[in-house]
Order: C-alpha cells, then sequence, then structure tokens
C-alpha cells in the first residue's frame, strides 16, 4: 500500500526526472535537460517556478520516486522537481535559463529547497497502480502529435538543428521537419497580441489544435499568401510579421474558433475551387480588403511585441492585450464559395452580459466588517464598465474569506497569499467529495479550456499581479460561478 511507504528527504541533485516517462523514442536517447525543456512549454512548469518562487514550495502532494542504477528516479510529481531544478540550476533549461533568471531577480528574497520530502517506491511495478489512479484510471498515453512537436522545437539553439536532431533521435527523422514546423507556428501564434480574449484564449490553450490548424499552415496557397516561408530544416524564415501577416493569421484563427474552418473543410483541401477562393479571400484579408468573419471592430493588429519566446514575463496564459490597428471591419458571411461564414451571435440572455454579479443564493454570515464591505462592493460594482476591478475583487474575497473561516475556527492563516490559502482549504476539506472537486477547479494548472481557466489561482493571481493581463466581463462571470459554491459553504452558511 502507497501509504506505507516510506517517506525521506531527498537532495534534488540526487533526483532523476523519468525518462521512461516520455513514449516517444527509445529512452536511452533522452537526457534530463530534453525533458526539462519540453516541459517548459508543454507543462507551464515556469508559471509553477514562479509561484514557488512567490508562494513557497508546498509539500502536501510528495513525488513518488523509486531507487534505480544508484539514483532515484521521480515516477510521479516530474513537473515540480523540474521546476524545483531550474530554480537552483537555471541552465538546465538552455534556451529558456534566461527566463528561470528573470524569476529569480523578481524575487530575490525566496527561499527554496535544495532538498525535498519524497516517498519512495519499492519498485516501479509497486508504483503503477498509484499511478494509474492519479492518472484517470488509465496507463499513460502517448505523446500526442502537438507534445512531440513542442519536445523537439523546444531543443532548437543555434549549435542544434534539424540535423543535431536526426542524429540524436533516428527513429522520427522523417518527422522532425515537419514537428519543427509546428512548433515554429504554435510560438507565432501564441506571440500575437489579441484584443480579443476570448480568441487568445481559444489559441493559447487546449482549444485550438495544432494538428487542426497544420492542415492551413501547411498549404503551399496559404503560405504565400501569408508570406510565410519555412526553410528545409522546417524553421521559418523570418518570424517578424507585418501587421498584414498578423491581420491574416488572426483571420485563419478566428475561422477556426468560429467552426467555420476546420480539418473537413473543403478549403483546406489542397486543391480544388473552394481552396482557391480560401486563398484569394485570405489575400484580400491581408491586403486590408476583407474583414474578420465575426465583422467586430475590436480585433488587435496581431503585431507581436519584440522577438522572443512566446510568453516569456508574462504569467499563466501568457495574455497580452495590445493596441495596434484593428483588423477592417465586415463580415465575410457567404463569400468565397463556402470558405466564408459568420460567427453566431450571443444569446443576449447570457450570464456573461449581465452588468453585475449573481448574487442569488449567496450571503455573507461571518462577523468581519472588511468582508461585508467588500461583499457589498462586489454585489454593486459594474462588471460590463469595470470588469479588471471586479476580477481583482474576487481574488481579493476568495483569499480572504478562507483566511476569515479559519479565523473563525481559532487559526489564523496572516500573511499567507492565496495559494498557500487554498492549500489549507484543501487538507480542511480533504474528506469532502464536493468541495475537493470545486477547490481543485480552482487549483487546477497547465493548459485547459478558457471557460475552465476563469477564476483558478493562476488566472486570478494573474490578473492581480501581471502588467499585461485585463480580464474581460465574461472572465468575470465564468470566476463567480466557480468561485461562489465555494464561498457558500466557507462564509455563507
Amino acid at each position: 500500500m502507497a501509504s506505507r511507504w516510506p517517506i525521506e528527504d531527498a537532495e534534488l541533485d540526487e533526483l532523476d526526472l523519468d525518462l521512461r516517462n516520455v513514449r516517444i523514442l527509445d529512452a536511452g536517447s533522452l537526457d534530463q535537460s530534453a525533458i526539462a525543456s519540453y516541459m517548459v512549454e508543454a507543462e507551464d512548469v515556469l508559471d509553477l517556478a514562479r509561484d514557488i518562487l512567490r508562494d513557497g514550495y508546498l509539500d502536501n502532494e510528495l513525488p513518488v520516486v523509486v531507487d534505480e542504477n544508484a539514483r532515484r528516479v521521480v515516477l510521479e510529481g516530474n513537473r515540480r522537481v523540474t521546476a524545483l531544478k531550474a530554480i537552483r540550476n537555471p541552465a538546465l533549461l538552455g534556451a529558456s535559463a534566461a527566463r528561470v533568471e528573470r524569476l529569480l531577480s523578481r524575487y530575490p528574497e525566496a527561499e527554496t529547497p535544495a532538498a525535498i520530502r519524497v516517498m519512495v517506491a519499492p519498485s516501479r511495478d509497486a508504483a503503477r497502480q498509484l499511478l494509474a489512479r492519479l492518472h484517470t484510471g488509465r496507463p499513460k498515453k502517448s505523446w500526442l502529435r502537438e507534445q512531440q512537436a513542442i519536445f523537439y522545437h523546444a531543443q532548437l539553439s543555434p549549435t542544434v538543428g534539424l540535423d543535431e536532431l536526426r542524429t540524436l533521435y533516428p527513429g522520427e527523422t522523417a518527422n522532425i521537419a515537419s514537428f519543427i514546423r509546428m512548433g515554429e507556428m504554435r510560438e507565432v501564434i501564441r506571440g500575437l497580441r489579441y484584443e480579443d480574449r476570448d480568441l487568445e484564449a481559444f489559441v493559447k490553450t487546449s482549444q485550438l489544435k495544432m494538428t487542426s490548424f497544420e492542415y492551413a499552415y501547411e498549404r503551399p496557397g496559404i503560405q504565400e499568401a501569408l508570406g510565410l516561408e519555412f526553410g528545409k530544416d522546417g524553421r521559418l524564415k523570418s518570424k517578424r510579421l507585418s501587421k498584414a501577416q498578423a491581420r491574416g493569421l488572426i483571420y485563419l484563427l478566428e475561422r477556426f474558433k468560429d467552426g467555420t474552418l476546420n480539418t473537413r473543410s473543403a478549403g483546406l483541401k489542397a486543391k480544388g475551387i473552394a481552396h482557391d477562393q480560401l486563398v484569394e479571400q485570405l489575400r484580400q484579408v491581408v491586403n486590408g480588403k476583407a474583414g474578420s468573419p465575426s465583422g467586430s471592430s475590436q480585433r488587435g493588429s496581431g503585431v507581436p511585441p519584440a522577438a522572443g519566446p512566446p510568453g516569456s514575463g508574462a504569467p499563466g496564459n501568457g495574455s497580452q492585450t495590445g493596441g495596434g490597428s484593428g483588423a477592417a471591419a465586415g463580415s465575410t458571411s457567404g463569400q468565397a464559395g463556402g470558405a466564408g461564414g459568420a460567427a453566431s451571435s450571443r444569446n443576449p440572455n447570457r450570464g456573461d452580459t449581465r452588468s453585475r454579479l449573481d448574487m442569488e443564493g449567496f450571503e455573507y454570515k461571518g462577523t468581519s466588517a472588511g468582508m461585508r464591505r467588500r461583499f457589498e462592493e462586489l454585489s454593486r460594482i459594474e462588471v460590463r464598465d469595470f470588469p479588471n476591478a471586479a476580477y481583482d475583487l474576487l481574488r481579493t474575497i476568495l483569499e480572504c474569506a478562507i483566511k476569515d473561516h479559519f479565523a473563525a475556527k481559532g487559526q489564523r492563516l496572516t500573511g499567507k497569499m492565496l495559494n498557500a490559502c487554498l492549500q489549507e482549504l484543501t487538507r480542511a476539506y480533504q474528506g469532502d467529495q464536493r468541495m475537493t472537486s470545486l477547490i481543485n477547479a480552482v487549483n487546477r494548472k497547465g493548459a485547459m479550456p478558457a471557460d475552465q481557466y476563469s477564476g483558478t489561482s493562476l488566472a486570478l493571481n494573474s490578473g492581480n499581479h501581471e502588467p499585461d493581463s485585463f480580464a474581460g466581463n465574461r472572465e468575470v462571470h465564468e470566476a463567480w460561478e466557480r468561485i461562489k459554491p465555494i464561498l457558500v459553504e466557507i462564509v455563507g452558511k
């Protein structure tokens, strides 16, 4: 039984990331740095590193390790261990080392452990049942195509290119160039500026499948219309986009978001009238002669900021609102002979169109005058006019409500930040399945659909701490729906 496995202290230098955790290749062809570099992009390791530096390392969930070849291999908890190792030795992340250095400079007083507690499994076989339970009851799956693209693209550097990767991974020689192209396009579209927050969330979460978007950018006609040129090594010859190029990319991304383009669309077939019409429509958009499919005047120029890795210096989903001239307005519905199509309009009765939050079913029952005033402000704030102020207040209320709840029980959480408060709440309600589910939804990390991101601690902290992160009306309502039942339980009874 896992509950009887010994818990011991282990130096970070004694812990190895699990090579067998990666199912693309033979384990012998990988190294620790390659896995760590992959996890930077695929598993939000830098976001976790930032949380650890800001809030401290919490060991309520212990990594599971096994002793192999005089080393301790991490079977569960590779993400946490990678983040801790990167904090101690940024060079482990190769090209992303500078991003860790910037985080360290922001939190110079942070204390991070050189050793952590781990649970020691007697063998891999003994740990399999635990790992399967932790990962939805199924054996870990092979990496998806997009995950493989992230893995290979993350290893590119001035000294590592296509030839070097083919030498390192001979079993994937035929596919690596296409993986690099996908990695290049993923970096480009995540580096665009978006004024449409819904579109930004669609692109920067798992809602947009790069394996679907690949059907567009791999077509020579679409590449030509966008002015994109790939080298034989899979790299883009230039990632500095003009406003026109960015406008064209945003047009395509809007089409995928609206569902008027997908892998079955005739316009994305290699040949045919529909494809020719789509390419011509795209040229018109790039040249400023046609507008976005939804006819919005709020679309951003899409021109990225100064060149650099996407998300560098920005947390969470890498939110970047930006200026620049918007794409021309107007509907393309009915144009391009099946290549066009307008987005459906939003239902005016949806909750996220209300000017105020729905407070029905909640009443503050605590004794704190400060908390009572906060809830009064929250109930009166005009969310449509002041969405980010409301979002910021939601974060404050959630953190302070948890502190209020524990103070009533004689336990003070003075000085603790939101993440630490949530961890205390998790422990207090670990026997309550409903509350555990609600808290886990707020605690969720990593890639996720946009409607699951709002109201997470990651999103709330981003809105509070990061200059470029700005919440919209819809995000506030979604966050309130996620947080409200927790507040009802801890300060509403």
